[in-house]
């Protein structure tokens, strides 16, 4: 399953307040991360996404939780996408956008190594 913790992160709730919809093109791809929902414990949000590959959308959700002094950032289950490099790229600037929010944060255990790098130079 692909994911990639943030460390020394700050609350979920500070990612909540900055949230913007995110849409970023690549040819003819289109990645959209919508909408975030913050649980009422304030330990998990979702983000509403899809990702547009070759002219197929794909909606799911982007799960973040936290766990002390970082966030997980994964695929919610209960969607289960296919996991294509729009989808993976689709996290990675979920990812990204939470160390905007938190600059002092790192990455830390991650699949998602060569997406992070793409995304991350082009923020």
């Amino acid at each position: 399953m692909p994911h990639v913790v943030i460390e020394e992160a700050g609350d979920l709730q500070g990612v909540y307040q900055a949230f913007t919809p995110i849409i970023q093109r690549a040819g003819t791809d289109i990645l959209k991360v919508q909408e975030c929902y913050l649980g009422r414990s304030g330990k998990e949000a979702l983000l509403e996404s899809i990702a547009i590959e070759q002219g197929v959308a794909c909606n799911f959700f982007v799960q973040l939780k936290l766990h002390e002094k970082a966030i997980t950032v994964r695929l919610l289950p209960a969607t289960d996408p296919e996991k294509t490099p729009a989808v993976k790229k689709v996290m990675a600037l979920v990812a990204g956008f939470i160390r905007t929010v938190y600059p002092g944060s790192r990455y830390g255990k991650t699949n998602l190594q060569e997406y992070l790098e793409v995304t991350t130079g082009s923020m």
